[in-house]
């Protein structure tokens, strides 16, 4: 039977001596049968180190018949021919015969076992590290059974201590109660054989021992026998509370910021409060303002769930309690999780009111302002709350957040209050002042004027000169009957009234009176042709310097518009230069494949022209603020804060875009950016007449409505010359009366400006019942309502003073669309 067993049979007497030694033991120890029968047992597979252990055994044996491994199976150390030590299962069972006791050992080599055992021990310690390093619980669920286990990690997700005892109803209780039908729901799926859904899922728990709510993450997967029934499920789960937090904190900062930008600030901070009390889970949010004459908070804004009563009107300090307000005046946040119990809140009157309000915790922000309690921004619950940590720093966040609103209010509702103190003694002081206030008006007005018009004055006085100086030439040679070589005192006359018309839009278009005439424009051209008006512009301390591109591409604008707009960049930079430097206009042609930072503009070809100065630059802040319209860094009454609006309007209306390069101290650059556009160009940067149409004959019948008699005149002696048959008014309700009577009119001439009804209110009434009909406006000054949405389908525009031939062109142009 020991020769056909696997295992090595080893047979000794009470003293050791080996008796029997099977073909498992040779193979197992290397010792042969003959070499090991008759020999002490541990001389030849004993480790030397267990050698005194094992012969004390064996003596304790005879002497007591007592021994601690008989009869079971231990696992211990052998040792084999070739000196190896290994480790082997042993069971001892005694024999008696006839010779006295015998030990009969049985014996089997569990390295392979104890190896598996230390890998699968590694690969468990592996996982439970990789897992405790990226903050990942584990579960694992025994199906059939229905035992669940847990890591100490995914215990704390349902807040259980780590060896707390965990069971599938743990895990079912453990969830919110919103929660907790569609988890269940998914779980379910995942452990059906006919399903096998995967488990994914986010979910909230309420702790067990702590009452916290988390937010898990949990993945798992369930596992199937051969007859597709669900053994076993096991899964992962992660903590993402806070990231979860972070998500609603930031969504949470969104909407405050929304709704602090309403101008009302009473509706602003009540919108607010609701934010903070739907955010905290609380049952009411307000603000108070301390009296501190009368000692007494007033508290004006108040939020609630609905549970709790509104907190509004005036009550004393004191009953807040004196612990509470002076630590608030020390400007420190009070934060008690149960008014009752608390050492802060120990004074028989702050626990009396807190049952009155039916509030037991408190979170309360104090605004100190000059070293003085101002205001409070509070939040109340009405059960015990341990706030955390995160959550005081998160709310003294927010407080800060509203608190520039909730002062702007107050500085308003002061205002309020001194307008009304003051109002009587203003009325006193207004006869006073008016006069004050009027010249001051006007002192500025004239300094405006001598600023943006003082160079410009030399030259128009000179084109006055001009047209003045040679008409009266032609008009006396005329009496003396000298006719002869007339065409040359006349186009001279004529020229300088071009020039002065050209001058006249200039500033105009600076003013923003204008609307956007969009044209063919050579910037070269352009910026050399104002070289003069820029150098009187900046003065003797400023030296200008031009580096055009020999080859700048063409662009499509309003000339008028960028002039005002280099002529704005100019008095800036100017400006930014108090003590001198030097102003530099530069243009050249970008060409853009992917745009870059700060530019709002598609891919293609643009001009772009640049105006920088060696100034005082500008910050980060001043930079993000620059196109605001009214944002201004000149002292008062030095900057209205519109012009790079106005040129940034300039731009993007044209197609284009505006970019500000600036370090402090060390100047500023604007680039303008126009889109590339292909024309022929005259030298002047002006767009090609066509050819004079004044000449060409037209038909029909024209209304002329003009205030002025000499224009009026002017403009019918025009049409008549043209062939056409003309009808006059000189007022808006006498033009009206012709188009609603039934004499025929195709085209209506009119000056914007009229007494009665200005034109367009004119056009409008007489299309009401000729809705075809053609209208050319015209105007000297185009008021704020000439905008680029003035003109309709069938209406043009002309601004006095114009060209004759231009002015024929049109009209027939308008008469040809019939």
């Amino acid at each position: 039977m020991a020769s056909s067993v696997l295992d090595a049979v080893v047979g000794v007497d009470a003293s050791g001596v080996v008796l029997e030694w099977n073909r498992a033991a040779e193979h197992l120890f290397g010792w042969s049968r003959s070499e090991a029968l008759g020999r002490k047992l541990d001389e030849l597979i004993i480790p030397a180190v267990y050698r005194d252990r094992h012969n004390e055994g064996m003596t304790r044996v005879q002497e007591t018949g007592v021994s601690q491994i008989l009869n079971r199976r231990v696992e211990v150390s052998a040792l084999a021919r070739d000196g190896r030590i290994f480790p082997v299962e042993l069971s001892i069972v005694p024999l008696e015969g006839a010779g006295g006791r015998i030990f009969v050992g049985f014996l089997r080599d569990i390295s392979e076992r104890i190896s598996a055992q230390e890998r699968l021990s590694l690969s468990e310690e592996s996982l439970r590290l990789a897992t405790d390093a990226a903050e990942i619980g584990t579960w694992d669920l025994d199906v059939p059974r229905g035992v669940l286990s847990w890591s100490p990690r995914t215990r704390a997700m349902f807040g259980k201590s780590p060896d707390a005892p965990c069971s599938l109803d743990d895990f079912y209780a453990g969830l919110h109660p919103d929660d907790r039908e569609a988890v269940t729901q998914l779980f379910s799926r995942a452990l059906d054989p006919a399903i096998r859904a995967t488990y994914d899922v986010q979910y909230r728990t309420v702790g067990a021992e702590d009452g916290l709510i988390r937010w898990v993450a949990a993945k798992g997967r369930a596992l199937f026998d051969d007859q597709g029934r669900c053994i076993r499920a096991v899964g992962v789960a992660m903590d993402i509370t806070a990231r979860k937090l972070e998500d609603a904190r930031h969504a949470f900062m969104l909407q405050l910021s929304d709704v602090l930008r309403g101008g009302d600030t009473h509706k602003a901070m009540t919108a607010a409060c609701a934010l903070m009390g739907e955010h905290f889970a609380v049952a009411r949010v307000g603000y108070g303002q301390l009296d501190p004459v009368e000692d007494v908070f007033d508290y004006s804004i108040c939020w609630t769930d609905g549970r709790v009563p509104e907190l509004l009107g005036r009550h004393p300090a004191h009953a807040l309690g004196s612990k509470i307000v002076a630590q608030l005046g020390r400007g420190e946040t009070v934060v008690i999780a149960d008014l009752q119990s608390d050492p802060l809140s120990d004074e028989e009157e702050t626990r009396a009111t807190a049952r009155a309000v039916e509030t037991r915790a408190i979170l309360v922000v104090p605004f100190v302002r000059a070293g003085r309690l101002r205001t409070i921004v509070y939040l109340n619950d009405r059960r015990i709350r341990h706030w955390r940590p995160d959550e005081i720093a998160f709310m003294e966040e927010v407080a800060e957040r509203t608190r520039q609103v909730f002062e702007r209010g107050e500085a308003e509702a002061a205002l309020r209050e001194l307008n009304a103190t003051l109002e009587a003694r203003v009325l006193e002081r207004t006869a006073e002042l008016r006069a004050t206030e009027e010249a001051l008006r006007q002192a500025q007005k004239m300094e405006a004027i001598g600023q943006l018009t003082g160079g410009i004055a030399h030259d128009f006085n000179n084109l006055l000169q001009g047209i003045t100086g040679s008409l009266t030439v032609v008009s006396k040679r005329i009496r003396q009957g000298r006719t002869q070589d007339l065409e040359r005192f006349i186009d001279g006359a004529t020229t300088s009234a071009q020039k002065a018309a050209a001058l006249v839009h200039r500033l105009l278009a600076f003013a923003r009176r204008q609307p956007l005439d969009a044209r063919a424009v050579a910037p070269n051209v352009l910026v050399g042709s104002m070289e003069d008006l820029l150098r009187r512009t900046l003065g003797e301390n400023v030296r200008l310097e031009t580096r055009l591109c020999e080859s700048a591409w063409t662009v499509r604008c309003d000339p008028n518009q960028l002039e005002s707009a280099i002529l704005n960049l100019t008095i800036n930079a100017r400006d930014a230069m108090p003590d001198g430097g030097t102003l530099t206009v530069a243009t050249r042609n970008v060409e853009f494949e992917i745009m870059p930072d700060g530019l709002d503009l598609t891919p293609g070809r643009y001009l772009c022209i640049s105006v920088s100065d060696t100034g005082a630059g500008m910050d980060a802040s001043t930079i993000a603020r620059a196109f605001e319209p009214f944002f201004t860094t000149k002292p008062i009454g030095q900057g209205t804060g519109l012009g790079l609006s106005m040129i940034y309007g300039f731009a993007r209306q044209s197609g284009g875009d505006v970019k500000i390069a600036s370090t402090p101290g060390e100047g500023t650059t604007m680039d303008l950016f126009l889109p590339h556009y292909a024309s022929l160009l005259e030298d002047s940067g002006r767009p090609v007449e066509e050819p004079s149409s004044y000449a060409q004959a037209a038909s029909g019948t024209v209304l002329v409505v003009e205030d002025d008699a000499i224009v009026r005149s002017l403009v019918l002696e025009v049409l008549a010359d043209l062939g056409l048959s003309a009808l006059e008014a000189d007022d808006g309700p006498g033009g009206l009366s012709i188009l609603r009577s039934d004499q025929p009119v195709d085209l209506l001439i009119s000056d914007v400006g009229l007494p009665g009804l200005n034109g367009r209110q004119l056009a409008d009434a007489a299309r009401a019942v000729r809705p075809e009909l053609k209208v050319l406006f015209m105007t000297g000054y185009a008021e704020t309502t000439v905008t680029n949405n003035f003109l309709e389908r069938g209406m043009s525009l002309i601004a006095k003073p114009f060209a004759i031939d231009t002015f024929a062109a049109q009209v027939r142009d308008l008469l040809s669309e019939r």
